[in-house]
């Protein structure tokens, strides 16, 4: 890629690249205009709790809910919350952290290329066909952020290491690793990975040149403990360092995973992608430029995606955010050798490929539409302050045989369990399932509420309530059954089921296609 210079000296990107650049920001930005409540499965719960966080006074919210920030890490986009909720509409507000959320790993991918390649890379913008991914669409907030600030992070470290600047590079990185820690763990241990790839592969040229020295060997391990030891103490202090459960292994599970990274509502459109992109990479693979340590943190990450379990330490679909991490991975520190013609044909594809997954992704928004409109109609009737208990005709795991596509992730998850958070944040109503735990959220229920609380549970199936007893395991999900007759008010029904057949002491009071709100005839 040609580079122009300003007077200085120092590079310009080419003016094409910043063309394409532009194109792809306006490109992603699209659907987050169309929509109020993108079809993203945490999102509501998320914005509904970053409501209550934006106005803690809220004469209604604050009998239920009570701040309690902490040293915990997954807080980066609560923090910011307060801040913007104060100023938008929560749905304007909630919509621009989400849009972060989905730009940061692409920007991350970018600003690391230009540092480690010493140039803008067209390879790096062709990381748009992972910017819609299974991870963003399950709503992986700020897992998402923690990625993107962990390729800044490594940037920097690459760029001020160059200069001669090693311990100010250890000292502002450690203030870096400080703040992704309190977006995600993840963020910490990729920017680690980054970080300490690069350094083991400058210790092994060293090895190979019989260069290596002891003083070498210090100035590498001084300033990397440096720059880890801020996370590494408030990882100490946090409660994630008590919880070491780890889910299950699933080596089936994982071959399926691994097109996580180009998931989107369409299974054609997310196998298309990943065949395009694992195609490019065997054709070029050869021929590629590696950044100073990528290809060992790629082998490092292959051994821990295969031996990783499905959960650990309260995180889910552990194997989808590796196999993201990985391909963003391959569009950052890898740099394709092609011939013009090539050049022009890969770049065709791709561009042709981001536009065609943009405008599914804005359809599919479009058609989301009606879903929220029949939510939105049906609470209309919900009194501030009322307890709602929160079901679903369909379990979460069930996509095949959906009217819409939007509603879930093919092969992998329902999107619309959360879609109960609208009680909260437009109605003022109480509903149980709030991402309120204060060992993962700085948010606590109070009492009474904390005992029809299941601050990370899903929507109950339907045909559960129409039991009188419960078993063990229906109760550690949600333990609010035991007595809920006696607890709620109102009971929302998401997607209902055919034929429909409700439980005693329940009246249906509004009803559409696709939500029920029934009245607890038992309370009134």
């Amino acid at each position: 890629m040609r580079l122009s210079a300003d007077r200085s000296g120092r590079p310009n990107p080419d003016p094409v690249w910043f063309l394409l650049a532009l194109a792809l920001a306006a490109n992603l930005a699209i659907p987050f205009f169309l929509v109020d409540v993108p079809p993203v499965l945490d999102y509501p719960n998320h914005l509904a709790r970053y409501v209550v966080l934006a106005h803690p006074d809220d004469p209604i919210l604050s009998q239920m809910y009570t701040p309690r920030w902490a040293i915990l890490p997954n807080i980066g986009l609560d923090a910011a919350a307060v801040v913007l909720l104060k100023f938008f509409d929560p749905h304007v507000g909630g919509r621009m952290l989400l849009a972060i959320s989905l730009f940061a790993p692409v920007a991350g991918v970018v600003v690391y290329s230009r540092v480690a390649f010493g140039r803008f890379t067209y390879w790096s913008l062709a990381s748009g066909l992972v910017a819609w991914n299974a991870v963003f669409f399950l709503g992986f907030m700020n897992f998402l952020l923690s990625v993107g600030l962990a390729f800044g992070v490594a940037a920097l470290w690459i760029a001020l290491d160059r200069r001669g600047s090693r311990w100010l590079a250890a000292l502002l990185v450690a203030i870096g690793m400080a703040v992704i820690f309190f977006c995600h763990i993840f963020g910490v241990l990729l920017a680690a990975l980054l970080i300490g790839s690069c350094e083991l592969s400058r210790l092994f040229a060293l090895w190979k040149g019989e260069k290596l020295t002891a003083e070498a060997v210090v100035r590498t391990v001084l300033p990397v403990a440096l720059l880890l030891a801020p996370a590494l103490v408030l990882y100490l202090a946090s409660p994630l360092s008590g919880d070491a459960t780890p889910g299950t292994w699933n080596g089936l599970q994982k071959a399926f995973v691994m097109f996580a990274p180009f998931g989107i509502y369409s299974m054609m459109l997310t196998v298309l992608t990943g065949a395009v992109v694992f195609l490019l990479l065997v054709l070029v693979w050869r021929q590629a430029a590696f950044a100073q340590g990528i290809p060992l943190a790629l082998a490092a990450l292959a051994i821990v995606f295969v031996a990783a379990p499905s959960t650990i330490k309260g995180g889910t679909f552990v194997e989808a955010r590796l196999a993201l991490i990985f391909v963003l991975l391959m569009f950052a520190g890898m740099q394709p050798r092609m011939t013009p013609r090539a050049g022009w044909l890969a770049g065709l594809l791709i561009v042709g490929l981001v536009g065609i997954r943009t405008i599914y992704v804005a359809a599919a928004w479009v058609d989301h539409r009606q879903d929220i409109a029949d939510v939105r109609s049906v609470i209309a009737g919900v009194q501030p302050g009322s307890r709602v208990l929160v079901a679903r005709g369909h379990p979460g795991h069930e996509t095949k045989g959906i009217s819409s596509p939007e509603r879930a992730l093919p092969g992998m998850y329902r999107l619309d369990g959360h879609l109960g958070a609208l009680l909260l944040i437009e109605r003022r109503a109480f509903w149980p399932l709030m991402f309120a735990d204060p060992a993962q959220q700085p948010l606590a229920v109070k009492p009474p509420y904390d005992r029809i609380a299941q601050p990370l549970g899903e929507p109950v199936d339907w045909p559960l309530l129409q039991q009188d007893q419960f078993s063990g395991m229906d109760l550690a999900t949600a333990r609010y059954l035991a007595d809920w007759r006696n607890n709620f008010d109102d009971v929302l029904l998401i997607d209902p089921p055919a034929p429909l057949q409700p439980p005693r002491d329940v009246a249906p009071v509004a009803a559409n296609a696709y939500a029920v709100l029934y009245r607890n005839t038992a309370r009134h």
